[in-house]
């Protein structure tokens, strides 16, 4: 047989011969009834602690449609504001299935208690949660924004014609609000409990006992992070230690760091233990549509541990070798970046283009007796294509610009092969 809980009897069963006061506080419409807050505002001003029960009703969040907005009912928030104007004890524990925007009624609560949507024994997990029973351990799959304007998606949903531009690309989440450098509600990862927590002893190894060095770790290899964790509060309770992994640099754009791996940790009072996670190489490793495949970089990368995206505890940096042989991207159309940025053809264009730049011409370092280039040029010809730099040099080539960029692209592939 089926059997859902229900909250106020879970509560009224932990409480044992505690009498418990129960109103109903807002309908199940969008309707405004300030009875039922009246009602609700009595008891809780005759109590020692209030619990606010706040579930999104079905007119504004269910499956088959996108909600308009991250608000409360007007009744909720209303009611919310009421009760805690007379009882500085109040708790809001909130089902619903997203986030909600709480600046008009956040600061006066006590604590917030996010259940999301409830299975049938929900009611009764609360009830030990809030008797202590339990200690919680979750922590936050998304971040909570103060307003709706600062998601990721604001500008391009829901489109319009037909169409959703997914214009924020990769930058979903805490990897846009990372970039933004926005401030948060509640950030990606967040969870307290009834205890605390401190980290230490970060390590990075590439097999058991020996410690990375700059030089020694390759992305064939991979690496296993571990970090010590103790619970330094009075209570058992549950962590969740959470890896992130920041590329310093990159040929493309990226986020500025990316959760990596997680593990939960169980610890007593005073209780010290070592959790370790394995990096493989997708962890460095990111899609390359030039390449039309996964690829990773020589370079350093930060190891980031955190108890949420925007509380790190520990971080170290390390040096990542490339074990692959990527083929060249160099196009006809290339620009003077690709050139460079290209680690065979950088050393065949780089003389060829030095000597131009002392001969003169439109970009020409008349001056210069070395061939430096000046900061500023550079930056502007950078993204100049090749041919179209050569073309503008052309008083000053012995052959037309389309053959030297051919003889190039020959020489590169020469040294690849």
């Amino acid at each position: 047989p089926i059997r859902i809980d229900a909250p106020f009897d879970e509560l009224q069963k932990a409480a044992g011969t505690t009498n418990l006061s129960f109103a109903l506080g807002y309908p199940k419409d969008n309707c405004l009834d300030q009875a039922l807050i009246d009602e609700a505002v009595a008891i809780a001003q005759a109590a020692e602690v209030a619990l606010l029960y706040i579930a999104l009703p079905s007119f504004k969040e269910s499956e088959g449609y996108d909600r308009d907005d991250l608000d409360l009912t007007k009744q909720q928030v209303k009611l919310i504001q009421a009760v805690t104007a007379v009882q500085p004890n109040t708790v809001v524990i909130l089902n619903n299935g997203a986030p909600v925007v709480m600046g008009a009624w956040i600061d006066n609560t006590a604590a917030i208690l996010e259940a999301w949507m409830m299975g049938q024994a929900g009611a009764g997990a609360i009830a030990d949660i809030l008797y202590g029973h339990i200690n919680p351990s979750g922590k936050l799959a998304e971040t909570y924004p103060h307003k709706l304007s600062d998601t990721p998606a604001h500008l391009n949903f829901p489109g319009e014609n037909d169409t959703v531009r997914y214009g924020e690309a990769l930058f979903i989440g805490y990897r846009y609000y990372d970039a933004k450098e926005m401030p948060l509600l509640f950030p990606f990862g967040y969870g307290l409990s009834y205890t605390t927590f401190a980290y230490d002893n970060l390590q990075v190894h590439t097999e058991p006992g020996r410690t990375v060095s700059a030089n020694s770790f390759n992305d064939e290899d991979g690496v296993t992070v571990s970090v010590d964790v103790t619970n330094t509060g009075k209570v058992a309770g549950q962590e969740i230690v959470q890896l992130y992994v920041h590329d310093q640099k990159s040929r493309l754009k990226r986020p500025f760091k990316e959760l990596k791996g997680f593990a939960k940790v169980s610890l007593a009072p005073g209780e010290t233990k070592t959790i370790s996670i394995t990096l493989n190489f997708r962890a460095f490793a990111y899609y390359d549509p030039a390449y039309r495949q996964w690829i990773t970089e020589t370079g350093k990368f930060d190891i980031l541990i955190g108890a949420s995206a925007a509380d790190i505890r520990c971080r170290t940096t390390i040096t990542l070798q490339s074990t692959l042989q990527l083929p060249t991207i160099l196009h006809d159309q290339s620009t003077i970046r690709s050139w460079y940025n290209d680690p065979v053809g950088k050393p065949i264009l780089e003389p060829m283009f030095r000597e131009l730049m002392k001969k003169g011409g439109p970009f020409g370092s008349d001056n210069s007796k070395d061939g430096t280039i000046g900061v500023d040029m550079l930056n502007f010809l950078m993204d100049l294509p090749l041919r179209s730099f050569l073309q503008f040099q052309e008083s000053f080539l012995t052959q037309p610009a389309d053959d030297i960029v051919d003889m190039l692209l020959k020489q590169v592939h020469a040294t690849m092969e």
